[in-house]
């Protein structure tokens, strides 16, 4: 997107971390790749949940990710695998992030229930899609402070739903 800049990170901040991105909206996939690399996230883009599995399954032990981030419902393949699919498949390997337009109580508790460590409704504030990071700290069992904390002029751009 248009006017956005490298942010002011945290001195401590895990440049070169390794995202796995699954939108099926081609221009919001573009958007929140650039958004995460600008933030100084190695981003793997892919437009469908199965083909973010693939991604993985193929990658095996010689590669991994330190996050995935996914849409509730990609892909146009019309096979019924969704994020909810990728997540019950890779949750005990990654911290996944959930994230759709559809953020009722239902959809936010299912999330997590199924094992999400967390959900982010669209449109996603730039500081949230920073903050990711704070995730596989508390995964990994380090000591994580307020992703905040110390950070001037944080953005608080939008991404949208197209």
């Amino acid at each position: 997107p248009s006017g956005v800049s490298r942010d002011t990170l945290p001195q401590d901040f895990p440049a070169g971390m390794r995202v796995l991105v699954v939108e099926d909206d081609p221009n919001n996939l573009e958007d929140l790749t650039q958004i995460l690399e600008r933030c100084g996230y190695k981003v793997t883009a892919k437009a469908s949940p199965r083909e973010a599995l693939k991604e993985v399954e193929e990658n095996g032990e010689g590669f991994h990710f330190d996050i995935i981030m996914t849409v509730v419902h990609g892909g146009e393949e019309g096979d019924g695998f969704d994020g909810f699919d990728l997540l019950e498949r890779v949750r005990d390997r990654y911290p996944v992030i959930i994230f759709s337009a559809d953020y009722s109580k239902e959809m936010v508790m299912r999330t997590i229930n199924e094992g999400a460590c967390d959900f982010l409704p669209k449109p996603m504030c730039y500081q949230e899609v920073r903050n990711i990071w704070f995730h596989v700290d508390m995964q990994r069992g380090l000591e994580v402070d307020d992703p905040d904390e110390g950070v001037e002029g944080a953005s608080h751009m939008f991404l949208t739903d197209g």
